[in-house]
């Protein structure tokens, strides 16, 4: 059942999954769309659309060129991310590891229908833990650092997260993140990094990897319903159904291989919010039977809270009209993405700090 959504979101909604509605669109509703898709980093991926459709020629020219600065843009930061990710490999050379490229460009490389429409901020990396602290050394060594952090953040990441501080090149200043698991430290679930990098997938001609299909897909849900706050992540449940849609038409027994790697790794319930809001927002063709497979399933209640904050908060809010429902699941569903991944002995000073911070930048704006 696809949630109730109101206007501003079916607008943005429409756009994605039915371009042809496009021709029909208004300037007011061409300008509003714009907005809302740049704020939700979909302006690519809507003229990649466009494009595909053919009707370009009929855009408003004010339209065309705010299309073709999003898919500029795309196109220059993926091919930022992937000279980032040959000057990664350069500097690693003489060191022998295994490297798993993760998100955006990992979806390039495994060429995922419309990753070229998509906009990718920074390059995602996933190493061994053993070998990590080489890693980042020899980087450091060769040209890349950490952005300074206070004393509390540089704890969090070495502590309690599952990747190092950010590294950015002192010349490019592309953002790599380099992961070690794929959850955070601190949360309940835990993942077996060896499971994944036993069935990753070799790049041809190339020394690096990208997760098997079904690990894939179920990184991808663990990023929207586990490691983030939701908001304005209406891209990445876009990616995962894009990922769906392409990996169940390559592979007959698809499903059945994702659901039960999701039990292997007990992820099954975040598999299960994935497929089941990829399904109803974005009518993902996922097989009935298949919710049933996963041994562990969300309640009711939960499902029942999830359906109404999720769409909330997934969408870009009006640009002139905020609502106040929106904020307050975005604010709900940040303290809890916060819950699912702390106990709360480190969930309360975290919180206490970060607010304290939050305060402090105001202030000093």
């Amino acid at each position: 059942m696809r949630p109730d959504l109101p206007p501003h979101c079916q607008t943005l909604l429409q756009g994605l999954i039915n371009p042809a509605r496009l021709i029909d669109y208004s300037d007011s509703h061409w300008e509003l769309l714009i907005r809302l898709a740049r704020r939700v980093k979909l302006l690519g991926r809507l003229a990649f659309l466009v494009k595909e459709h053919g009707f370009w020629n009929q855009l408003p020219p004010r339209i065309a060129s705010q299309l073709s600065s999003g898919l500029v843009q795309a196109e220059k930061l993926q091919q930022l991310n992937r000279w980032e990710l040959n000057r990664i490999l350069w500097a690693l050379n003489d060191f022998d590891t295994s490297i798993i490229v993760l998100k955006g460009v990992a979806y390039g490389l495994a060429q995922i229908p419309y990753a070229a429409g998509r906009l990718s901020v920074d390059l995602d990396l996933l190493v061994p833990k053993a070998d990590l602290a080489d890693i980042e050394s020899l980087l450091m060594v060769k040209g890349w650092r950490h952005l300074p952090l206070s004393a509390y953040d540089e704890h969090y990441y070495r502590v309690w997260s599952h990747e190092i501080p950010p590294l950015i090149h002192a010349e490019r200043e592309t953002e790599v993140d380099i992961h070690h698991t794929l959850i955070p430290v601190t949360s309940r679930l835990k993942i077996d990094t060896k499971l994944l990098f036993d069935a990753a997938i070799p790049v041809k001609d190339t020394t690096i990897s990208v997760l098997s299909p079904v690990d894939m897909v179920i990184h991808c849900a663990v990023n929207l319903f586990q490691n983030n706050e939701i908001a304005n992540d209406l891209r990445d449940l876009l990616d995962l159904h894009d990922l769906l849609v392409f990996f169940s038409m390559q592979e007959i027994d698809f499903w059945i291989r994702l659901t039960d790697r999701a039990n292997q790794l007990k992820l099954a319930r975040i598999v299960y919010y994935g497929l089941y809001f990829s399904q109803s927002i974005f009518k993902t063709p996922v097989p009935e039977e298949i919710y049933n497979r996963l041994h562990a399933r969300p309640g009711r209640l939960n499902m029942w809270l999830m359906h109404r904050l999720v769409p909330l908060a997934l969408f870009p809010q009006h640009p002139d009209k905020p609502a106040l429902s929106a904020l307050l699941a975005r604010l709900l569903l940040y303290l809890r993405s916060h819950m699912i991944r702390m106990p709360f002995y480190i969930l309360l000073p975290h919180l206490f700090y970060k607010t304290v911070r939050k305060l402090q930048f105001k202030k000093q704006k």
